[in-house]
This record gives structure tokens, C-alpha cells and sequence, in this order.
């Protein structure tokens, strides 16, 4: 279950004036976007390091102009994030804001040779102003399929509420590309990966400074991916009801066709009893699964102690959550 926490304050222009920060490459895409795959392959390079997600860099640090560097973590929340404690690395008890943002990063660098690349799936903007100097690659996958695989994984219990989570990726990767050269982004499209891997991340490759391996398409000996398949690209088509799928172009048409995804029908307007009906099969689907999975206790715990405003609570609610989505992982 994702965790809605992207840090949606105002960005500080006094920011540009401090020491540069670490500057990784960053892998940026929606949820379900195919990242953790991209990942695999970049980990297996014998030069390049990507130890993972890291939204936990922006989740959890503030505004903070009494502190040294303007900023501040909530050390507490960044301590029990569940993507966090998976990277197994110590928080530097004497250091905050920007300098505790070097440390870790530093930590995340060690923990192989080469050159750093990390994923975040928000708060790119952010990202880009506290470090200066990192570059992008935008990982673009079809909404129809990012949308299928968030039902899949009980975030929505729509394809039209689904497609949330990648529209808020995507317009937060307009606004970033705004402020980088064209030297300093490149896009990927997941779909030309199934299609062309080696093409593709040979090209990844020159963009990051470095040759491309055979080795990046070993993953498979280590992990429970396969290698790419270009059946993996376009499942929507065999696996969503046609109406569900019409519901979401209703809602996504114009982003889609500016992404270069045609919609699959002509737009056909949504109803409020259509409407209302969808927002009740999301309610339960997302219920069902939650329930099903993490136990009534936890689920509905978090999100009352949420809405209570109580973060203690809700962290305890939630550590229960990420033992099981742990226990599902394995």
C-alpha cells in the first residue's frame, strides 16, 4: 500500500544558494511504472548502483528556517518508514535538514561501487532543489497498465481511481523538466524496453556516462523478475473490462494523448450515478483487500488514527501493515 505523504510545500529559492548537494541519477516514474524492474537491470551493471527507492529523502524532511540549513527531517517518521528501515542504514543522531540528506545519501552510495542511481515515484521538483546537479530519467509507462497493476495491488478498487497516482507523477515531471537541460533528462518508455532491452538501455547507458553491459540482463538469477516480454506491455487489453477501461480514458484522454497513448474509444461522458457507482466499488475493493490482507485492526487503525491526527497511533497501525506487505514480498 503506497504511502500518501508527498511533501507538497512551497519550494525555498535560498535553497539554489548553499554548498551543492550529492547529485545521483534519479529514476523517476509513477507507481506500477515498471521501476523496480528498471532497478534490477541498473543494479546489475558492474558501474552503477541503485540501492532502491529513496521518496523517504523528501517524505519526511520540512522547512525549517531556525535550522542550519533550512530544513528539518521528522527523524521519528523517517526512522519508522517502511522503505527506509529496508535500506538498513543509520541516521547520523548529530546531523539534520541537508547535511543528514549528504549522510545518507553517502550511506546509500557505499553500499556498492559505482555511479548512484536511486527511484522515487514524487516529489521530483523538491528532489532537483535540494540536490543540483542530478539528472532524470523519466520512466513513462501506458496509464491503462500502471492503472491495472495498482487494482491488482489493492491501491484503488478502480481503474478510473487508479489513474490518480500516475496523472500526479506526470505533472510533477512536466514541472521538473521545466527547470532541467535537455542533457540532463532522459525518457524511457517501459513498452520500448519489453520491446528492445538492449537498444533501450544501451541508450540509458550513454545518457549515464557509461557502456553498456550484457550483465544488466542478469537479473533473473537473482530476483523473481523475468526477462522483459512484450507481452507484459499493453496486459490492459486482455485483462480489464472494456467499460472500466473506457472510465479511465473519460478521465486521463487528454494527458494520454500528449504521453503519445491513444485512447483505446472515443471519450464517452460519465454519469453521476456512474460516478457514484464508481467511487463505491473503489470504497470496498480497496476494503476488501486491506482487510484481506492486513487485518481489520490495521487497516482501518491507520486510517482512523490518521484522520484523528494522531502520528503515534497511526505509526503503530502502520509498522503492523509493512511486517505483512514484508512477509508478501518474500
Amino acid at each position: 500500500m503506497p504511502q500518501q505523504t508527498a511533501n507538497d510545500q512551497p519550494l525555498d529559492d535560498s535553497v539554489s544558494a548553499t554548498p551543492p548537494r550529492p547529485a545521483p541519477v534519479i529514476v523517476f516514474g509513477a507507481l506500477r511504472s515498471g521501476t523496480t524492474l528498471l532497478r534490477l537491470m541498473l543494479n546489475a551493471h558492474p558501474e552503477l548502483n541503485n540501492p532502491g527507492e529513496v521518496d523517504f529523502l523528501t517524505d519526511h524532511i520540512r522547512l525549517a528556517p531556525d535550522a542550519p540549513t533550512g530544513w528539518r527531517y521528522d527523524k521519528v517518521a523517517l526512522a519508522s518508514d517502511r522503505m527506509f528501515t529496508a535500506q538498513a542504514i543509520e541516521i547520523p543522531n548529530d546531523l539534520d535538514g541537508l547535511d543528514l540528506m549528504d549522510a545518507l545519501l553517502m550511506r546509500l552510495a557505499a553500499k556498492s561501487r559505482g555511479l548512484l542511481c536511486v527511484s522515487m515515484h514524487r516529489d521530483l521538483p523538491l528532489a532537483l532543489q535540494l540536490l543540483p546537479g542530478a539528472r532524470v530519467i523519466h520512466l513513462l509507462r501506458d496509464p491503462r497498465d500502471v492503472a491495472r497493476s495498482s487494482v491488482e495491488m489493492g491501491w484503488a478498487g478502480t481503474l478510473y481511481h487508479a489513474g490518480e497516482h500516475w496523472v500526479r507523477s506526470e505533472l510533477e515531471w512536466e514541472r521538473a523538466r521545466a527547470a532541467l537541460k535537455p542533457e540532463d533528462w532522459s525518457e524511457l518508455r517501459f513498452e520500448a524496453l519489453m520491446h528492445a532491452p538492449q537498444q533501450e538501455l544501451a541508450r540509458i547507458c550513454a545518457f549515464m556516462g557509461v557502456e553498456y553491459s550484457d550483465k544488466m540482463l542478469s537479473y533473473p538469477e537473482h530476483s523473481t523478475y523475468g526477462l522483459p516480454n512484450p507481452k507484459i506491455a499493453g496486459q490492459w487489453t486482455t485483462r480489464c473490462d472494456p467499460r472500466d477501461v473506457a472510465d479511465l480514458e473519460s478521465r486521463l484522454g487528454a494527458l494520454m494523448r500528449v504521453r503519445g497513448y491513444a485512447p483505446s474509444a472515443p471519450e464517452a461522458p460519465i454519469t453521476r450515478a456512474r460516478r457514484v457507482w464508481l467511487a463505491v466499488r473503489h470504497r470496498m475493493g480497496t476494503w476488501v483487500y486491506g482487510v484481506r490482507h492486513y487485518g481489520a485492526v490495521p487497516f482501518f487503525g491507520v486510517r482512523i488514527a490518521n484522520r484523528l491526527r494522531m502520528p503515534a497511533l497511526q505509526r503503530h497501525f502502520q509498522s503492523k501493515i509493512d511486517a505483512r506487505i514484508r512477509r508478501m514480498l518474500r
